[in-house]
């Protein structure tokens, strides 16, 4: 019979590799900065101007949805609209604390309302 202490020191190690990717994965997200699209960067390839799709959480769900014509990898909301990216926050983002325009990773945990980041410090 093998002892609990033997069973926890074997299995430790695989659980801390099989969620180090994860661990990882959600260090390296973007949510929530302010700015406007990086210049020479690929633009935006959907944007709706109305207000009930410009929230962090209805742009979101928009970014998730299966069939887009373009994967997307982050959206940004700002002054009435939602935009669409192919590419990820740090492809995209100019940053800039006076922006209207917040900025997400298409997988960050978005809040239900608009919060601005300020990067002058």
């Amino acid at each position: 019979m093998v002892s609990t202490t033997t069973l926890v020191s074997l299995i430790a190690p695989l659980l801390l590799t099989a969620l180090a990717p994860l661990t990882t994965a959600q260090a390296a997200l973007t949510c929530g900065a302010t700015g406007w699209d990086l210049l020479g960067a690929t633009p935006a390839f959907y944007a709706i101007a109305n207000p009930a799709t410009a929230t962090p959480a209805a742009c979101k769900k928009l970014c998730s949805t299966p069939n887009l014509p373009t994967k997307c990898g982050s959206f940004a909301v700002g002054n009435g609209t939602c935009l669409l990216y192919a590419g990820t926050v740090a492809s995209t983002l100019n940053a800039n604390p006076a922006s209207q325009y917040a900025y997400y990773d298409a997988g960050c945990p978005t809040p239900a309302t608009l919060v601005k980041m300020d990067f002058s410090a």
